[in-house]
């Protein structure tokens, strides 16, 4: 029941304000529910003609004066009022209230025609002054020009050369790596295209290798990535020597005792080694934003990242009863092989790339 309440209410609160469009439009949705609402049915047809005289007279207002879009602003208004007549059609108890339905379709395709002269026009002189800000208002404008009048003049090509000249195409640069890390270090690079390029597909942003780069004979900005601190493995070893003594008498052994055997308790020791290997790779990676053309430095910013591989392994000397259940544990347990440079180069990379990534989108959203 409140949920009926609030959708009639909606609809009259909309007339109330003036809003006629959307008082008819509501009143409608809610008769499709509820044919037989009383207050949707008096809301529609106090709301009907007022739509559609508020926009008629928009439409003269329209036609005498310099707006510089009035025709996409006309269209607007027209395709409500037509909205408005099919909605009215399709709804068996709108249709009950005998309204006087009125419908401007040869109105509408001159508006229409000549909103696609209107945005044509404007998107010329846009692109002629051939900035890119410019060029990508021209894009859209193309793009309207089409829509209100299909295949108008030759707007598609032109959409084409606005979106090229709106396009900014940025080069991600090789990260110069001793040739073990080669592999690693282009799947860094792809990586970064790949998240950019995600990131702003709707974009007019391009982000490209140097050999795409080239092909296209094209740059407005270079991103560049120099390592200037790069170790993989250096290698720390470590032991801790223990003396253990058990914390309780163990049996040790058995005596005779006036010709008897008997058990012998006693402490018992070990020397327990803890071996550590700790192999450390660390890189701090130098990102900058550069113009193509000036060579002006547009952002810089440096990134670190670490990754510390280890691997924990004991031994001992003596009577294992000495150790407890988890130093037990640690020397049955072997020294573990390292893993291959270009895998603690890929390790210590991840943190840098996951800050790299969001610098990076941070600073193409400006454009």
């Amino acid at each position: 029941m409140s949920l009926l309440l609030s959708s009639c209410s909606s609809g009259k609160k909309s007339l109330e304000r003036g809003n006629y469009y959307e008082a008819v439009i509501k009143s409608i949705e809610r008769l499709r529910s509820n044919p037989d609402n009383k207050n949707a049915k008096q809301t529609l047809k106090d709301a009907y003609p007022l739509a559609i005289e508020t926009m008629t007279s928009e439409i003269d207002n329209l036609l005498i004066g310099n707006e510089h879009f009035k025709y996409a602003e006309i269209v607007d208004r027209y395709e409500k009022i037509n909205s408005m007549a099919g909605e009215v059609r399709r709804s068996p108890a709108a249709r009950s209230l005998k309204l006087k339905i009125e419908e401007y379709t040869s109105q509408l395709a001159g508006a229409r025609s000549k909103a696609a002269i209107e945005a044509y026009n404007t998107a010329e002189g846009l692109l002629a002054k051939g900035d890119r800000l410019s060029a990508r208002e021209a894009y859209y404008l193309y793009k309207n020009s089409n829509n209100y009048e299909s295949n108008f003049k030759d707007a598609l090509k032109k959409m084409d050369l606005a979106r090229e000249l709106a396009t900014l195409f940025v080069v991600v640069e090789n990260i110069s790596v001793p040739g073990l890390y080669k592999i690693n270090a282009e799947f860094f690079q792809n990586q970064i295209i790949g998240n950019l390029s995600k990131n702003y597909a709707k974009d007019f942003i391009v982000f490209m290798n140097p050999a795409e780069a080239k092909n296209l004979n094209r740059a407005d900005q270079i991103i560049m990535m120099r390592f200037d601190e790069f170790v993989v493995g250096s290698t720390r070893d470590k032991e801790v020597v223990k003396e253990l003594t058990s914390k309780d008498s163990v049996k040790t052994g058995t005596a005779t005792i006036e010709g008897k055997k008997v058990d012998v308790y006693d402490k018992v020791k070990a020397k327990f080694t803890n071996h550590s290997k700790e192999i450390i790779s660390s890189g701090v990676l130098d990102v900058k934003i550069i113009d193509a053309a000036t060579e002006k430095l547009l952002g810089n910013k440096k990134f670190p990242g670490k990754f510390v591989w280890a691997s924990d392994w004991a031994s001992y000397n003596g009577d294992k009863r000495a150790l407890n259940a988890e130093q037990l544990k640690l020397s049955r347990r072997k020294p573990l092989m390292p893993p291959p440079p270009q895998n603690l180069f890929m390790e210590f990379t991840k943190p840098i790339f996951n800050q790299t990534r969001s610098y990076l989108k941070n600073f193409y959203r400006k454009f």
